[in-house]
């Protein structure tokens, strides 16, 4: 695991420990705790943006399935089980 250093403006740092302390989704009740979850957070978002991007741009371009394409998935699917 890294260390890194940061730098908070005047004030910051006891609404850093509120969050800590108050956070319903930390294990550990540490600043370190926070900054994991909310780096792996942000990533989650840029990943989900990335992909609802992609899906736009297929559904612009009609790259995805026709309709009767995907009625007979759904069928294929429900027969199969």
């Amino acid at each position: 695991m890294s260390k890194i250093s940061i730098s908070l403006e005047d004030g910051l740092e006891k609404d850093l420990d509120s969050l800590v302390l108050t956070h319903p989704d930390l294990a550990k009740r540490n600043r370190s705790a926070l900054i994991n979850y909310l780096i792996k957070q942000e990533a989650l978002k840029q990943k989900r943006t990335a992909m609802l991007e992609a899906a736009s741009a297929i559904d612009e371009l009609n790259l995805g399935w026709s309709e009767e394409e995907e009625y007979c998935s759904i069928i294929d699917a429900e027969v199969s089980g």
